[in-house]
């Protein structure tokens, strides 16, 4: 078994490397998920915890408030559905380190952590005004072309509205963002103006 066990501890790397308090707790749940073979109970756990918080937003609130104590923590999550050892594990070390406010971040990091496992990368358009197929295909197409996306099988683009970009976009996947915005561009100008005329 033991032997076994050291032949399988490579696969339990993360596909993508993601940062941030979510990345972290995300990256360290899918590698314990992993060393189990446990990576789709946990995504279905996670899920269903998921759906109740975006349900019922006051459970969220609950979770991350402080004047709750561990005990009601624990409780409260278990109410949520049940969940495997692994899961009920994860999150006693989320109330254990205050962490739980994080909840629906980390969840979705660990979304971007399975969609990555099996060969998917979801890529986010964020745009002031809706963008055609045509403008989605051509970002895809620089960023496969580019380099910037390689070893996946699939590229999802996904178009968001921000009016107060003004206009152009800013794409993200996994931990990259590049921001082409109006509004972004405007910032640095300012900034520029007034870094100038502090001098």
């Amino acid at each position: 078994f033991a032997r076994g066990y050291a032949t399988a501890a490579p696969s339990t790397k993360a596909p993508i490397t993601l940062f941030g308090i979510d990345g972290k707790y995300a990256t360290a749940l899918f590698q314990a998920a992993a060393s189990k073979n446990a990576l789709s109970t946990v995504e279905t756990d996670l899920n269903t915890i998921d759906e109740q918080l975006t349900k019922n937003a006051h459970i969220g609130e609950v979770l991350s408030s402080p004047l709750l104590n561990r005990s009601a923590k624990e409780q409260l999550i278990e109410s949520l559905g049940k969940k495997s050892e692994i899961t009920t594990n994860f999150f006693k070390a989320l109330i254990e380190n205050n962490r739980l406010s994080e909840t629906k971040r980390i969840i979705a990091a660990y979304k971007t952590l399975m969609e990555a496992q099996r060969g998917i990368v979801s890529v986010v358009v964020t745009s002031a005004s809706p963008l055609g197929n045509k403008e989605l295909k051509q970002v895809k197409d620089n960023l496969t072309k580019g380099g910037l996306i390689k070893d996946f099988k699939e590229v999802n683009v996904v178009n968001k509205i921000n009016p107060s970009l003004l206009g152009g976009m800013v794409v993200e996947f996994g931990d990259y963002t590049i921001d082409m915005s109006v509004s972004s561009r405007l910032a640095k100008l300012e900034k520029l103006l007034t870094d100038s005329i502090a001098i």
